[in-house]
């Protein structure tokens, strides 16, 4: 059955070429090198469209795709997608998966390693049938990654694998978004400069190997951190647009949550709207109900009074409770009629503006809209 919910969410290609092009210039250097981009699409694309995203940055010249579990490769793989993919947290149940779709490998702990081993020798798989594989090194997130103690027994297992390739050792950086932890963010880079120069003494004349690029940056640290650029950098949310930092790159909105009025209604001075009878007022008002609620990833948290949306060229305050399916906003004097636009969050509301009325960023805000919402590329 054709999709006919009002709820859409609109990916601007053109605006993504745009952002791709400014954090480009951004990051050049006196010299004019600029380091290759890694474009990371996991989460199907933060939730828009991986595969749009894939082929306008394939089309754009960037180096690598960076996805988060094998599905998501595969997913690309069919779909046409070519090019080089990054998987960063590769489930050992799906490493036969790897050398048939093409998909490179991360590694994330010496556990991790030695069962990507017993794979390789159960399958008595050739390297030069074996895609490159990439090193995660923990510098101070704690969340996944091989530890700097671990770099010589790493070293050491990598050596045993005949012919294996070595694509780039990179490491996350915790809080580049805020400058009360620039302390902080600057020893991870000097913790993970320290180990990549020992990696490299260490895997000294292994040809594949001792090679290997690196990168560690995200959108905010792209921002923030320019000249730490390494070999690539990692983006996804400054290519959608944002990025945390607020640091004033020309970014431009490429991604856009609209509905449509499907409802307006007077409601008398002293009555409620909508569940526990919320935010009664003193005169009478026009209240419009709009067809998008917390199952179409529209938070409840933007309830009584927290949200805005744009409507008419005006911003028009979330009235009551979110609903699953319906929220309602005053709309007193702005002359709104049943099927007018709704911007949600877009050129007029910023997502950032609505990721901080909801506490929460703006990754989860447009990663948790739901499937039901209707996706449009342009």
């Amino acid at each position: 059955m054709a999709s006919t919910h009002v709820t859409t969410l609109t990916l601007d290609l053109d605006r993504i070429r745009e952002n791709l092009a400014v954090v480009r210039n951004h990051l050049k250097d006196e010299g004019g090198v600029t380091p290759g981009i890694m474009a990371v699409i996991k989460g199907f694309g933060y939730g828009t469209d991986d595969t749009a995203l894939a082929k306008v940055y394939a089309e754009e010249g960037v180096d690598y795709f960076a996805v988060a579990y094998v599905e998501e490769g595969i997913q690309l793989r069919d779909a046409g997608v070519e090019g080089r993919i990054l998987v960063l947290n590769p489930d050992p149940r799906t490493f036969d998966k790897l050398g048939e779709f093409k998909l490179e490998p991360s590694m994330i702990s010496l556990g991790h390693l030695k069962e990507f081993l017993s794979w390789v020798n159960r399958n008595r798989i050739a390297g030069d049938n074996l895609a490159p594989i990439h090193i995660n090194v923990n510098t101070g997130m704690h969340r996944l990654g091989f530890g700097s103690g671990e770099v010589d027994e790493l070293a050491a297992i990598l050596k045993t694998i005949p012919g294996l390739r070595l694509g780039t050792v990179y490491t996350h950086l915790a809080s580049t978004e805020n400058s009360e932890n620039d302390d902080k963010t600057h020893k991870q880079l000097e913790e993970f400069s320290s180990v990549c120069r020992l990696f490299r003494d260490l895997l000294s004349g292994e040809e594949g190997l001792q090679n290997f690029k690196s990168h560690s940056l995200n959108s905010s640290g792209v921002v923030r951190f320019p000249q730490h650029g390494m070999d690539f950098v990692r983006v996804g949310l400054s290519l959608l647009g944002s990025e945390l930092s607020r640091s004033g790159l020309a970014l431009r909105p490429a991604v856009f949550f609209r509905t449509v009025v499907t409802q307006v209604q007077t409601v008398p001075a002293g009555q409620g709207v909508g569940y526990g009878y919320a935010e009664p007022s003193d005169s009478d008002r026009e209240i419009a109900w709009l067809p998008v609620g917390y199952a179409d990833g529209y938070p409840r948290s933007l309830s009584n009074g927290c949200g805005r949306v744009w409507i008419n060229g005006n911003e028009a305050p979330v009235v009551g409770r979110v609903c699953m399916d319906l929220t309602a906003v005053d709309v007193t004097g702005l002359g709104v009629s049943v099927g007018d636009e709704v911007e949600l969050f877009g050129d007029n509301i910023a997502i950032e503006q609505v990721s901080d009325a909801a506490g929460t960023i703006p990754y989860e805000l447009i990663a948790r809209v739901h499937q039901r919402v209707i996706r449009r590329v342009v």
